[in-house]
């Protein structure tokens, strides 16, 4: 017999952390018998026409629309009483609030979010209360508990060679006349790199968020992702120049699009012919950047949180 799936549900009131929870995992609540709906699965709407002269037809568009998903739950009589078990779901599920639903199930764990759309607890024999709670998520889809990220600065390190110098040194005073033949002197070599490899095992695209640093003056600095075949799926650049310090943030997860230069919205910067309503499809994808000049001062860092269909 599996193990039923642990769900752990959060209001945001705007507290954070503090956000208050609510958690069916077998203690005080245990899901029904069949008390999923919309965990399993989506369903994609596609649109096709017909060809006048051939049979079959074309595809026109598809897509994936808000979807619910339904939540039965028991108190566990032993635990709570009735009127406890009222009091705690009553308190908690609200209208006009927003919900993140957590699922950890057979190894997996992945959250979906939306408002809430119904809540009911019927009237019912017996110790058992039960309810019925149902999400509305505006994006069908499941997301990854871990963002995957990469910062290339942290991940190349910085190569040190001793040599030996075949030039004379001279020593300090008092006595200058004093030379030594040879001496032992190095450099530091350090690895500019502008090119990440990472990959999207979700199942649909992925939106990424860049987080964009400098230590030096950058001049219309540019970001290209190209997926395994080498095709260029998002291609950005920023009409601006950034200086020691400045901090640029392009987030493909907010809709629209959302571009912070410095914490202020800098969407009227993109340079013409930028893709601001792109994603990153499934397997692997190469992230490059580079910039008018200076871009040896420039740093990316790249992340992206995996979207599923199920749980």
């Amino acid at each position: 017999m599996l193990k039923q799936p642990t769900i752990r549900i959060v209001r945001d009131d705007g507290l954070g952390q503090d956000n208050p929870a609510f958690v069916i995992d077998g203690s005080y609540w245990s899901v029904a018998k069949d008390g999923l709906e919309g965990f399993d699965g989506l369903t994609h709407e596609v649109s096709t026409g017909e060809y006048a002269q051939y049979d079959g037809g074309y595809l026109l568009a598809e897509r994936t629309g808000t979807v619910d998903r339904t939540i039965s739950a028991l108190s566990r009589f032993m635990r709570l009483s009735r009127g406890e078990a009222r009091d705690e779901a009553e308190r908690f599920f609200i209208p006009g609030r927003s919900y993140q639903v957590h699922v950890a199930y057979a190894g997996h764990e992945r959250f979906c979010e939306g408002r809430q759309y119904a809540f009911s607890l019927p009237l019912t024999k017996g110790e058992t209360q039960t309810l019925d709670w149902t999400l509305l998520c505006l994006d069908p889809y499941f997301m990854s508990e871990d963002e995957k990220s990469i910062d290339v600065v942290e991940a190349s390190k910085r190569r040190g060679f001793p040599f030996v110098s075949c030039l004379e040194r001279v020593a300090p005073k008092p006595d200058a006349s004093i030379k030594d033949e040879r001496h032992v002197a190095g450099f530091v070599v350090g690895v500019i790199q502008n090119r990440i490899s990472m990959r999207n095992d979700g199942h649909t695209l992925a939106y990424p968020r860049f987080d964009v640093r400098t230590t030096g003056e950058v001049v219309k600095p540019s970001i290209r992702v190209l997926d395994a075949s080498g095709a260029a799926v998002v291609n950005v650049g920023m009409d601006i120049t950034m200086q020691d310090g400045d901090s640029l943030v392009i987030d493909f997860t907010k809709r629209p699009t959302s571009v912070l230069l410095n914490g202020e919205n800098a969407s009227a910067k993109v340079s013409s012919g930028s893709t601001l309503a792109a994603g990153i499809p499934v397997g692997a994808f190469h992230v490059e950047w580079y910039a008018e000049s200076g871009d040896a001062a420039l740093s990316v860092v790249p992340s992206i949180r995996e979207r599923y269909t199920c749980i």
